[in-house]
């Protein structure tokens, strides 16, 4: 598994999908990406990535593809509409996380989608944690260096609540 931030602009999201779905298909490996303004560091997709390799492998995915499961993981929902409401990319996004499951390298990857490597888009600092229901209360109690670890906590309490 590989996880690592990126930069490059999505001016068509159509042209984007079907190369990662080219890439995909080729590779026989699975590449998801995310918004990083929502995502709190590698830790962050790499628990997610987890818990849906298990799921899938054990027969309790709610989804029929891994890059899916990995996104309802990582969201900390059961909805992939929801899901896709709180991480997935958009026209003109410029800052993506990315997950690979599969034999492809990122390197790859990224020369296929004209992107680049910057790990600094999935530090943790300055991003949104409400929508994974974490209040200020929270936050004042424990400290922002702490935000990470709530988010997995919220993983791991959706898995739970499968």
């Amino acid at each position: 598994m590989t996880v690592m931030g990126v930069r490059g602009c999505i001016s068509d999201m159509g042209q984007f999908l079907g190369k990662v779905s080219a890439i995909e298909k080729r590779s026989s490996a699975t590449v998801q990406f995310f918004r990083a303004d929502r995502i709190f560091g590698a830790v962050h997709l790499e628990s997610a990535a987890e818990k849906a390799i298990r799921a899938m492998e054990s027969g309790r995915a709610m989804s029929r593809t891994l890059g899916m499961e990995i996104m309802l993981y990582a969201a900390a929902e059961r909805q992939t509409s929801e899901a896709l409401r709180k991480l997935g990319i958009a026209k003109g996004m410029t800052e993506m996380a990315l997950v690979i499951v599969g034999s492809i390298t990122g390197e790859e990857v990224l020369k296929a989608l004209d992107l680049e490597r910057d790990d600094s888009v999935l530090e943790s600092g300055g991003k949104d944690y409400s929508i994974f229901g974490i209040s200020q209360a929270e936050i004042d109690m424990i400290g922002e260096p702490k935000i990470p670890e709530l988010v997995l906590e919220r993983i791991a309490i959706s898995e739970l609540e499968r």
